[in-house]
């Protein structure tokens, strides 16, 4: 199975950022990144995000996968109480998930609603 993970971090984010790169290099092969894309927050005032997107491949379901990067968002202080907008010290989230036939199984709205996400993806498509 193909990922792709947009990642995003503006509470120390290259620390963040690096941490959670790090962390996924342990689930998956043939990891590729995009290059960082600074961006300003959106739905509330706050500090830049730096944003990057990550493709691999593993064997974990689509639901393992997403377990897995809870656990990574926890590990860099991920607050689960915030407010939906607001700081974020790590957020990892799957946009694309792609079968050995290359057919797409999933596709989040965030690439069409965010152009943080559907940049960089851009870059590894």
């Amino acid at each position: 199975m193909k990922y792709f993970l947009s990642l995003g971090s503006n509470i120390e984010p290259r620390k963040n950022l690096d941490l959670a790169i790090s962390a996924l290099g342990t689930l998956l092969n043939e990891m590729n990144c995009s290059s960082t894309h600074q961006t300003i927050a959106e739905g509330f005032e706050g500090e830049d995000f730096l944003n990057l997107v990550i493709s691999g491949n593993s064997p974990l379901t689509f639901e393992s996968l997403n377990k897995e990067l809870k656990s990574i968002e926890d590990k860099a202080g991920r607050d689960r109480e915030a407010p939906k907008f607001s700081a974020r010290t790590l957020d990892i989230d799957i946009v694309l998930q792609i079968n050995d036939e290359e057919e797409i199984l999933f596709e989040s709205d965030e690439i069409a609603k965010y152009s943080f996400v559907s940049e960089p993806l851009k870059e590894l498509l």
